[in-house]
């Protein structure tokens, strides 16, 4: 069994990538939230899974998105803007 690497070598370019394809993700998925809760909320049954499988992966990405800021910022919401 392969362990994972701890020690990541990215720029801050290679971040800002990341952040825009999670941003773009979000904004797609946050989209069809919206369908699915709708569909939900007529038919219920599947896309009620949907719904909730779709909340949890934007809470992920959103919660990701929160600690690349602060990995960027150096630890603080504030940092850089002086």
């Amino acid at each position: 069994m392969t362990r994972p690497n701890p020690s990541f070598d990215l720029t801050v370019e290679d971040v800002d990538l990341i952040e825009t394809a999670l941003s773009q993700s979000q904004k797609i998925l946050s989209q069809r939230h919206l369908s699915y809760e709708h569909g939900a909320h007529i038919e219920g049954g599947a896309n009620q899974e949907k719904v909730v499988r779709t909340g949890e992966t934007l809470s992920r990405i959103q919660n990701l998105l929160g600690r690349l800021q602060m990995q960027k910022g150096g630890g603080t919401p504030a940092a850089g803007l002086s």
